[in-house]
């Protein structure tokens, strides 16, 4: 092995010493070239880098080392009809952590525990986390941010976001609607109006590691948040607040389930009061489900019952198949009708179509409804706007349910006379009440307050609504009608007492016991400078306090939310229209006081 390595070696030195001096040079010389040549590459690669594409690499770089962490910005505000704040939003800011840079997790995990008023637990687990950026609490007052910065915890820092407050509480809350942590309405106005409220997407900025993880956040400070447009309402906060308050109060008293209560000017179709108890307080509501974001106004569906009555009498007097005084036979409470029993609740005999609206007989709109015919009573009551949205496109509303006419067997055209078979929505059965009241005009329903011209459609003639008017003073005001409850000395009231029972939730059938009594109505208030003409509705849902009947669940809360509006517009009506006053209770000395009706022997229907 020796031998043949020294061969080798001795070989190679006379090969080199066979080079002439001039193949060395070339040698070296090719071998200089390619370090120049690579050289001059790395000095281009350099100068493409750091000056020619020196723009290009440094934005490749920042989306490397920066990233951006959306924030809540601050929505525009709003506001109802007298420019009173329903919504707004406040600075406020948020509290996170980078936990690998906690120095003693225990420590600051009391000490945040301590300012935030969180169990100790829950911030060690998240100090705990393997994430390089973890929220501790978002959207709290800045004064609890400024404590929080004082401590100089390592690791903990905070951002400027934008929180949503509600002045007003759970007043009109199922309407305006919630506000998620990101700044994005989920229900209700917030998210039909998403893209006026919702200023420029905002982020704050923050730094990654070498891994791509954020490590860094913009503090508080350095940081300013846009602004959305505001948004006027119809509402007005007063009379939200009387109804708010009545109808809670009804609702404790009744032991119902839930309940609703709208206003809506008839002439103008503006709504002025949507209210459901109970309401919900997103200024402090937390985990909250889709129930709670409801809005039972536009997303209850339920068979109306006899408060369907008027709108059917109005139809039949338009196609003149019927007069208020022509007498009709209620057969004394029993009424064959094919394979089926119409019957009536307070048996009556023969007695003025006035009388069957005023009484409330089945029988009697059976008899009016098959004159009408399953077509034009179908037509009429699509003419009123059931079977479809309003229009106004808040989430979740239902068209309710108007099934074709050709889907009808006989029985139908006597269900739907008097409100059964047909499913309505406590803000369509509103509406369709605003048209008898304004004598005829179906309005188009508003919820922003603007300088568009009102606009309605007619659905019957003025004769024939103005004759039911007449009914509906008889149902509050005779001593046979069902509406005694309602009465208001001073001024008159006309209304509609119903009881209907629920459908079973698979849809064979009613509920047993489970029943919807409501009253919708109207006042005259002229005699006192009142020229406003608004209709309410009071619909609570399965009452349990003993009375399931709308004359007397629903009616005396249609009374004490009729006479303090009343009262309210007359004071303000007097002290400027612009002056600024409380929604006063009742009073002794009230122009308007409910009447003592002692109530007649048909008032529970």
């Amino acid at each position: 092995m020796a031998y043949v390595m020294k061969d080798f070696a001795e070989d190679g030195a006379s090969s080199s010493k066979s080079l002439s001096p001039k193949s060395r040079r070339i040698r070296l010389g090719a071998i200089a070239g390619l370090i120049l040549a690579w050289c001059l590459v790395i000095v281009g690669r350099l100068f493409s880098l750091q000056i020619y594409d020196f723009e290009k690499w440094q934005d490749w770089a920042l989306k490397q080392h920066f990233a951006e962490v959306k924030l809540a910005s601050e929505r525009g505000p709003i506001t109802d009809r007298n420019d009173k704040l329903l919504a707004l939003s406040v600075p406020a800011e948020s509290i996170y952590v980078r936990p690998h840079q906690v120095v003693k997790p225990r420590d600051t995990a009391v000490t945040l525990a301590k300012i935030l008023q969180i169990d100790e637990k829950v911030i060690l687990q998240k100090l705990s986390e393997k994430k390089s950026f973890v929220w501790i609490q978002r959207q709290l007052p800045r004064a609890l941010g400024e404590e929080v910065r004082e401590q100089k915890l390592p690791g903990v820092g905070t951002v400027l976001e934008s929180k949503r407050v509600y002045p007003f509480n759970e007043s009109a809350s199922s309407l305006i609607g919630k506000v998620g942590v990101d700044g994005i309405g989920l229900s209700g106005i917030e998210s039909v109006y998403e893209s006026v409220l919702h200023g420029t997407e905002v982020s704050s900025k923050a730094t990654r590691d070498a891994f791509g993880k954020l490590i860094q956040v913009a503090e508080a400070a350095d940081f300013n948040l846009p602004k959305g447009q505001s948004l006027r309402l119809t509402l007005d906060s007063a009379l939200q607040r009387i109804v708010d308050e009545e109808l809670e109060s009804g609702r404790i008293s009744s032991k119902a389930k839930s309940a609703v209560a709208l206003i809506v000017d008839a002439d103008t179709g503006e709504i002025l009061a949507m209210s459901q108890s109970p309401a919900v307080n997103f200024n402090t509501a937390q985990n909250l489900s889709k129930e709670d974001l409801k809005n039972l106004a536009v997303e209850t569906v339920f068979e109306p019952g006899s408060i369907m009555k008027p709108l059917v009498a109005a139809a039949a007097l338009d196609a003149k198949v019927v007069g208020p005084q022509e007498i009709i036979d209620c057969e004394k409470g029993r009424y064959p009708f094919g394979k089926h029993v119409i019957k009536d609740v307070h048996p009556s005999g023969s007695i003025s179509f006035f009388d069957v609206v005023v009484r409330s007989s089945n029988i009697g709109m059976t008899k009016v409804g098959v004159r009408l015919g399953a077509d034009r009573l179908h037509g009429f009551l699509t003419q009123f706007g059931f079977g479809r949205e309003s229009g106004l496109k808040l989430p979740g509303e239902s068209g309710g349910i108007l099934r074709s006419v050709k889907n009808w067997a006989q029985v139908d055209v006597a269900t739907h006379s008097f409100g059964q078979g047909i499913a309505v929505t406590p803000l369509q059965m509103v509406r369709a009440m605003a048209a008898i009241a304004n004598g005829g005009r179906l309005p188009e329903l508003r919820l922003i307050d603007n300088d568009e011209p009102f606009q309605s459609t007619r659905v019957v003639s003025e004769d024939a609504a103005e004759k039911v008017q007449e009914m509906l003073y008889g149902v509050v005001e005779d001593e046979e009608g069902t509406g005694g409850n309602a009465a208001i000395e001073g001024v008159r009231i006309g209304g509609k007492t119903g009881t209907a029972q629920k459908a079973r939730k698979d849809g064979r059938g009613y509920a047993q016991g489970a029943y919807v009594a409501s009253f919708i109505g109207f006042a005259d208030a002229s005699n006192i400078g009142i020229k406003r003409n608004l209709v309410t509705l009071v619909m609570m849902d399965e009452p349990r306090a003993g009375s399931i009947y709308g004359g007397t669940v629903s009616a005396p809360v249609f009374q004490k939310i009729m006479q303090r509006a009343l009262h309210f517009i007359s004071t303000r009506q007097e002290l400027g229209a612009t002056d600024e006053i409380r929604a006063l209770p009742r009073r002794e000395n009230s122009k308007v006081t409910p009447a003592r009706y002692q109530p007649s022997r048909n008032t529970p229907a």
